[in-house]
This record gives C-alpha cells, structure tokens and sequence, in this order.
C-alpha cells in the first residue's frame, strides 16, 4: 500500500506560501488559494489502494479549487468528503449538487469529474476525503449522479468509515493489512453511508459493517478490559447490539468473547511484571488491577499460556534490567 506525506512544516517559513501552492496543489491536482499575509500550516497523509486512495488533511485557512483545467485529468472517482474531528468546519460547492457546510462528524458526496470549491475558515480544520473508482463504488450505489443534493451519510457507519479510514492513513509502518480485506471494508462501509439496493445492503451490513463493529469492539476492549472493566452489557449498549451479537461476532471470528478478554487482561499482567514502572507493586496486586478475582484459576490460566508462573516472569525481567538503587 502506497503511502505519501506532504507538510509544510518541513519547509522554512518563508517558503510554505510556494510549496503549498506548487507541491501540495499539484500533489491533489487542484488549485490552493490562501489568506494574504499568512503562512499555511498543511499536513497531509495519503494512502494508496488498490481503486481507492485515503487522504488526511489538517489545515489552516485555505481554499481550494478543483477547476475545469483539472477536470481534463480523467479523474472520475466517486469521493466521500469528512469532517471526522476538531471543532472547525468546512463548506464545499460542487456542481450539480449545491453548498453543503460540514462540521465534525458529518460529511458530503462529490464526484471528481466536477468542477468544485471547498473552503477551510477554521484556524484547524480537518477532512478525510475517500476516493473511489466508479468501477468499484458505481455497482453498489445505484445512480447516485442523479440526485440533486449530496445524500445524508448513515451515522453509523460514517463512524465506522471514519474510524477504518484513519486507522489506514496512520500507519505507514504496518504492512500486515489484508489489502483485499481492507478494500471491500471501505466499499461496504461507503455503499451503506449513502444507501446501497437493499440486496447489496445486507450483503455490505453483514460484511463490511461486522468486521467494523468487530474491529471498534475490540479496540474498547484493548482499553477496558486491561483495568478489569469489560462488562459485556456496557459494550453491548455502548455500540447499540445485544450481548448475544457480541459473541456471535467473536465466536464467528474463531475466538470466544471470554477467551479474546482473557488474553488482553493475561498480556497486560504479563507486561506489567516485565515493566520496571511496576515493580513496587505485588503480583496480587496486579493481578486485581487487570480484572482476576480467583488468585488459583489466574495462576493456573498464566502458567498455562506463558509456560511461568508471575513470580518467575518478575525475576527474569529484574536479571535483564537490575534496579539500581539511588546512593
């Protein structure tokens, strides 16, 4: 997966002005117009796949053009434009479909084949612009060109879309993504932000929108259930769905829900005893904090999947880094 950066905090300050009107505007293909007087803060994360392309954009005030001149690049992507946080929003002007201002958490439709005009006033703002190739995104959204306003974006899964995205575009060093995977994801997550057929609907909810409320389970339990707070009825409410789709999720997936927590909460007692930003602390001690309240069926548990008890793992960690105590 490709993956470009641009930021003009990497140029002097008295160079930002030209790079962001050369480098960055040719980079996007686009025209960059800024206040006078003021130079730009831009950074900008793009990532690659295979029909689709991932940008995010932090900027200062600014205000780009797409003009008929860009239009002759052939680009006719489909793009969902974002506003996924911050406080500041954006208004964007597409032919065909009108003005639309967006704040954080909402966004709009566009179509690269437009001429258009997007308007950052916001001492911050952000977009997270998704591009797809008709061949890939036109199929599952019907003929979408023919509306007359940008569709209204499912909160849902605009959260979910959102959250997949970002993941993407912040993680260059990780190339253990399943591309294919990642890929039909976003298609899924976008047919059903702006309303898919219904046939291709719940082909996409029990596709794309699963494995995003899998993914966004486990990143609460990767926080939660290492402090011993990993109540299946709060993360049931917490995501809107039933215990029982919770663990259906889980179990679908090759692994139980009790037995996916249990090896958070055992990582994070094993991390614990190798850190020596814990080694005031008991091993029971710890073992409370990461959510065991049976002393016996825990140690039998650790043994199990490291092959030492607690208090083995705490005397190799202290050979390899000695605490030197203060004279």
């Amino acid at each position: 997966m490709a993956y470009i950066t641009f930021s003009t905090a990497d140029y002097p300050l008295t160079e930002r002005l030209e790079a962001s009107q050369d480098i960055y505007a040719a980079m996007a293909n686009i025209d960059v117009s800024l206040p006078r007087g003021k130079a730009p803060e831009i950074e900008t994360r793009i990532r690659l796949l295979p029909g689709i392309s991932i940008a995010l954009v932090k900027t200062s005030p600014l205000t780009v053009k797409r003009r008929s001149r860009q239009i002759q690049d052939g680009n006719d992507d489909f793009a969902l434009l974002l506003n996924p946080a911050g406080r500041a929003a954006w208004r964007s002007e597409l032919e065909g479909v009108g003005e639309v201002e967006c704040g954080p958490g909402a966004g709009c439709f566009g179509f690269n084949d437009r001429p258009g005009t997007i308007e950052f006033q916001g001492s911050q703002t952000y977009m997270l612009n998704i591009c797809f190739s008709r061949s890939l995104l036109g199929p599952l959204v019907g003929d979408i060109e023919r509306t007359s306003k940008s569709p209204r974006l499912a909160p849902e899964t605009f959260a979910h879309l959102t959250q997949c995205a970002i993941e993407l575009v912040q993680a260059p060093g990780q190339e253990d993504h399943n591309i294919l995977a990642d890929t039909n994801r976003l298609l899924d997550l976008a047919a059903l932000s702006v309303g898919a057929p219904r046939d291709i609907e719940i082909t996409a909810r029990h596709r794309g929108l699963k494995q995003a409320r899998l993914r966004a389970v486990k990143a609460d339990l990767r926080i939660s259930a290492r402090h011993g707070d990993a109540s299946l009825s709060w993360l049931a409410k917490r995501h809107g769905v039933s215990p029982s789709y919770i663990r259906a999720m889980f179990e679908q997936d090759g692994q139980s829900f009790t037995d996916y927590v249990l090896e958070l909460r055992l990582e994070r007692v094993f991390q614990c005893l190798r850190s020596p930003a814990h080694a005031h602390k008991k091993v029971a001690e710890i073992v409370y904090d990461a959510g065991f309240n049976n002393p016996s069926w825990f140690y039998r548990a650790f043994k199990r999947r490291f092959g030492l008890a607690p208090s083995e793992v705490r005397e190799v960690a202290r050979a390899q880094h000695p605490v030197v105590e203060p004279r």
